[in-house]
């Protein structure tokens, strides 16, 4: 379970009336925050995760299926930064329960709204680029509310620490520990 936090824009556009209640999220990279971006005919939304900023571009069309679109795309980047395949489709199957919701936290916010101002540049630069090129981008830009860091970067390091917060799994009891393996292994 997780939430769907849209801007007023996107709530407009999705002609949604947010939950007043929500659940904390179930999935690793928590709730997704997202906006309409609309450059010239272009229309796209991008939503971030709150825990990692990981951005993920998608069309705008068909506003019901935007979850499921937002999945479909979600695979495809968490192997492309390198979370293992495993990991990502299980990431992908925690969406299948969601809730639309107002934006809550304002500094992911704030993060949304500097990518978005990018994705604008790299649509208009980059209008044959595909909507995954465009997030594998913006997912290398220093955001300051991850310390600078990338959301890239954040994102597998999100994935390292839920797999050292399962250990050990009783799959797992009669191999070796995360750190005896590597940090390639973490992952």
């Amino acid at each position: 379970m997780f939430v769907l936090r849209c801007t007023q824009k996107l709530l407009d556009r999705l002609n949604a009336t947010p939950d007043s209640e929500s659940v904390p999220p179930d999935t690793v990279l928590g709730d997704w925050y997202a906006n309409l971006i609309r450059v010239g005919r272009t229309q796209v939304v991008l939503a971030v995760r709150e825990r990692s900023l990981l951005p993920v571009v998608v069309p705008a069309r068909d506003g019901h299926a935007l979850v499921q679109r937002l999945s479909d795309a979600l695979g495809p980047m968490l192997t492309a930064i390198g979370v293992p395949t495993a990991d990502a489709d299980a990431e992908c199957r925690a969406m299948q329960h969601w809730a639309v919701g107002k934006t809550a936290n304002r500094r992911v916010l704030r993060s949304l709204n500097d990518l978005a101002i990018q994705l604008q540049v790299g649509l208009l630069d980059y209008p044959d680029r595909t909507l995954l090129a465009h997030s594998l981008w913006l997912a290398q830009t220093p955001l300051k509310v991850i310390d600078y860091g990338a959301p890239d970067q954040a994102t597998l390091a999100a994935f390292v620490a839920h797999r050292a917060l399962r250990w050990p799994r009783t799959d797992e009891l009669h191999s070796a520990p995360p750190a005896a393996l590597g940090p390639a292994s973490w992952l």
